[in-house]
């Protein structure tokens, strides 16, 4: 399953991703092209009103390509 096509909530796909690639939202946010700051609202539970684009992003970088 990849985070594009992964039902759960994007704050539950995101730590997973996290966990994967950085191990904090401070490593993790330059790979996401945002800020330390949006990750941690994201992870709390904050809407993502590029959520399906960041899934993308994630995916892309999961396979090696982003």
């Amino acid at each position: 399953m990849t985070p594009i096509d992964d039902p759960r909530p994007f704050a539950q796909v995101l730590r997973d991703w996290i966990g994967r690639h950085g191990g904090s939202a401070y490593a993790a946010a330059p790979k996401l092209h945002t800020t330390e700051m949006t990750v941690g609202r994201w992870l709390r539970g904050s809407r993502c009103a590029t959520e399906t684009a960041q899934r993308a992003l994630m995916t892309l970088v999961d396979e090696g390509r982003a």
